[in-house]
């Protein structure tokens, strides 16, 4: 019945989604495309190119071209010949009047007007395109972990089994092109998907996921499929540097106040129990995914028994009497108003009162949200174990992050569980993963800059990891190779082949499987964690290098 809510919820969200899919890939294509099509030269017919007389000077990539008299036939990659209908300007020049469509480096280009035909004959053509981990953007992270493949996957099949009608009436809010409308509401993925497993280690320029597809589907799902992955592999890595730096003590998250919205904070209850966080404070999260939640009393809490000598004391005692009883986690927040003279005091004469001291089946203890949590940590230990309470737990949260806990381990804070909310659902350091297109038809490509990480590695691609001296190194290889190393693993799994679901690859993506996927890289994750100066651990295969090499130097020539 949980996991029926959990689709049914998923279904309500990604039909918004879906369509927010097509009214992106719908309107930027179109505002994409002012000035349209106009014109072509005939002396501008070679190296299998297109260039099209427009200010944006987009390439139109094809396979051939065959010209007679005043027609111009085009075919594309896996496509039959399409004539051009050309209006003659001048000698060389001609008007078109039937190439409604383009593709450039930054997508699909649309006009106004749509032919259907043109639409299936693009359809037709297989592209590849890569999700990569790509750059590091403003505090360094040099790996990260996968999660949100599952979702992806989840995401797709939702998107096919959208039904017909559903698409039409949708659609036709947004536009009133009817072959358009026409086209994409018969439209299914009919491609395949391979990828690493949640929670794998990752690093630079490694792909993540591959889309083999026809071009028009591939790119239709680059948004939604990176608004994903994105985000769950932020929330992913970022949890787990966090629990790293706690040297073996809980992490719980406090984060769902500040993330973007409900979608995104039930996204990162999924991503912090993979790379474990104990416990998490979303109600939801446990009710959808049977994950444990936690939470302690709140200020406002405490204030609402008003502000006279010992309204903190019955706050504390009223709590208690609640719920020890249940056996229920009693916290205690000690710092509404202060935390020496006032909440110490009041929790220890509580706990008292109330019978609660190391006996107490439940855990028991006291939090501090304020001031300086390391100094603070030591003198309410101090006073706890003089009164005899030496299993009270004590947990500090307020705006920690990696650096924060750092510094509390390093001056011997007296903590046993952090709690970590904002650094967790904003957090400061950021990560790209970007989708480029690796292959056209039989073609491959890529893209190049002169930053090196925004260059990315053409070809249909393999990810190998090779385990030696109790670590390891990846080596990215091209399809049909195979790492000469016997102690090598394959990373790259199929999980949907010619549009169909490979199940028993799929049930690998569970949040259970994936967890234990995860906490068997924990020790490598740990060695790459303390190291001091970060090694390379990416190589790639030297025919891949020289593949790479061949089309900068083809390009510049």
């Amino acid at each position: 019945q949980r996991q029926m809510c959990i689709r049914d919820r998923w279904r309500i969200v990604n039909k918004f989604f879906w369509i927010n899919i097509f009214i992106c890939f719908y309107n930027n294509s179109i505002a994409s495309s002012t000035g349209l099509i106009d014109s072509i030269k005939l002396n501008d017919l070679k190296n299998n190119r297109l260039i099209l007389n427009q200010s944006n000077d987009f390439i139109f990539p094809i396979e051939s071209i065959l010209i007679s008299k005043d027609k111009i036939f085009i075919k594309t990659y896996g496509s039959e010949y399409y004539p051009v209908k050309l209006e003659k300007i001048d000698n060389n020049s001609y008007r078109i009047s039937n190439l409604v469509f383009l593709y450039s480096g930054d997508g699909i280009i649309l006009p106004e007007s749509i032919d259907k035909k043109i639409l299936e004959i693009y359809s037709k053509g297989i592209f590849r395109l890569e999700f990569i981990f790509n750059k590091n953007k403003g505090n360094h992270i040099d790996y990260a972990i996968v999660y949100g493949i599952s979702d992806v996957l989840e995401l797709i099949e939702i998107l096919n089994e959208t039904s017909y009608e559903d698409r039409k009436k949708y659609l036709s809010e947004l536009s009133d092109n009817e072959n358009f409308i026409e086209y994409m509401s018969n439209m299914k993925f009919t491609g395949s998907i391979r990828g690493v497993r949640d929670g794998e280690i990752v690093f630079f320029n490694e792909p993540i996921l591959t889309v083999t597809a026809p071009l028009i589907q591939g790119k239709i799902l680059e948004t939604p499929i990176l608004n994903v992955l994105n985000y769950q592999i932020l929330t992913a890595t970022v949890t787990l540097k966090i629990i790293q730096t706690a040297k073996g003590r809980e992490v719980l998250f406090f984060g769902t106040r500040r993330a973007s919205g409900f979608e995104a904070a039930m996204s990162m209850v999924k991503a912090c129990f993979i790379t474990g966080c104990a416990s998490h404070s979303n109600l939801m999260g446990e009710y959808f995914y049977n994950l444990k939640s936690t939470g302690t009393m709140t200020h406002g809490f405490i204030q609402s028994f008003g502000m006279d000598k010992d309204s903190e004391y019955r706050a504390f005692n009223q709590f208690i009497k609640t719920y020890r009883n249940k056996k229920y986690p009693l916290i205690m927040l000690i710092d509404t108003y202060d935390t020496m003279e006032s909440g110490i005091i009041s929790a220890i004469r509580a706990f008292r009162d109330n019978g609660i001291n190391d006996g107490y089946e439940g855990m028991y203890g006291i939090r501090v949200d304020s001031g300086n949590l390391g100094e603070l940590s030591k003198k309410c230990r101090k006073i706890l174990n003089e009164k005899g309470f030496y299993r009270a737990k004590i947990i500090l949260t307020g705006g920690l992050d990696e650096k924060k806990i750092k510094e509390l381990i390093e001056n011997a804070a007296e903590v046993d569980i952090f709690g970590v909310g904002d650094a967790i659902a904003l957090p400061e350091k950021e990560i790209s993963t970007v989708y480029k297109m690796s292959k056209i038809g039989e073609n491959d490509v890529m893209k190049i800059s002169d930053e090196e990480q925004k260059t990315s590695l053409p070809g249909s691609k393999i990810l190998y990891r090779v385990y030696e001296n109790d670590d390891f190194s990846d080596v990215i290889m091209l399809e049909k190779e195979r790492p000469e190393e016997k102690n090598a693993e394959k990373l790259t799994i199929d999980y949907i082949k010619d549009g169909e679901k490979i199940e028993e690859n799929c049930r690998l993506l569970t949040m259970e499987e994936a967890k234990r996927y995860y906490e068997g890289n924990l020790t490598y994750l740990k060695k790459i964690y303390s190291e001091k100066e970060k090694r390379n651990r990416v190589n790639l295969s030297e025919n891949l290098k020289n593949l790479k090499e061949n089309l900068m130097k083809r390009k510049k020539s």
